[in-house]
């Protein structure tokens, strides 16, 4: 990652290394490179993103298999994923399903990811610097959820509405919850994790809230009239 520059920030406040204490296992890494679309790209996740030392959770790769974790992992009964049930059981299902390329890449320091699906598009997820670096476990699943729903065929269809953290004006915005967008997605599973997530802390739970509450309110054109 020679041309990459990062500062790696507090792991007890993002959960890095409540998460990480778990991730160290050849049977979960071997599942999450397999399933959440790792496979095939490891000239992506090598040369210091993490590849030949997946335990380290100051490297990407390590931070990425965290988030992969508390998906997975986060429902009392995470062996139910039926789309029927609550998202915090399916959600692990759906990103499963639309992400089958995850490249990890430098990006320009600040930005978290972005999805490429199209026709002559080489269809997939980019994750970048802010996605291990400014986000913390909980923040990354509600990231990979977003993308996903990207390569499920959901583009933003609205600009971000005045006053948005995200930049007023802006194209990016979902139109409505109703739209059931990436971003009603990613704020909807933070909802669900912060109300029933298990193998998790309250702290974490609280970090979900707060970003979930953040995306409701400025996220959408039209706000969904309720918060977290």
């Amino acid at each position: 990652m020679a041309t990459c520059s990062y500062t790696v920030p507090d792991k007890n406040v993002t959960g890095d290394n409540f998460y990480g204490a778990s991730i160290c296992n050849q049977t979960y890494i071997d599942y999450f490179w397999n399933t959440y679309g790792f496979a095939g790209n490891k000239d992506y996740w090598d040369d210091g993103f993490g590849w030949e030392d997946a335990c380290n959770t100051d490297k990407p790769l390590a931070r990425t298999f965290n988030a992969c974790y508390l998906l997975t992992y986060s429902a009392q009964d995470y062996q139910n994923d039926a789309y029927s049930g609550a998202m915090l059981n399916w959600a692990r299902r759906y990103v499963r399903d639309n992400c089958d390329d995850l490249r990890s890449l430098c990006g320009d320091g600040s930005a978290i990811a972005r999805s490429f699906k199209g026709a002559f598009v080489d269809d997939r997820i980019e994750l970048y610097l802010g996605f291990w670096y400014s986000k913390d476990v909980p923040g990354r699943a509600e990231t990979l959820i977003h993308e996903s729903r990207h390569q499920g065929g959901k583009p933003h269809n609205a600009n971000f509405p005045a006053g948005s953290v995200f930049g007023a004006g802006k194209s990016g915005a979902d139109s409505t919850w109703g739209y059931e967008g990436a971003w009603m997605y990613g704020a909807l599973y933070l909802w669900w994790f912060f109300a029933q997530g298990a193998r998790t802390t309250s702290a974490l739970r609280e970090r979900a809230r707060q970003r979930g509450n953040l995306v409701i309110d400025n996220a959408f054109a039209t706000h969904p009239g309720f918060n977290i």
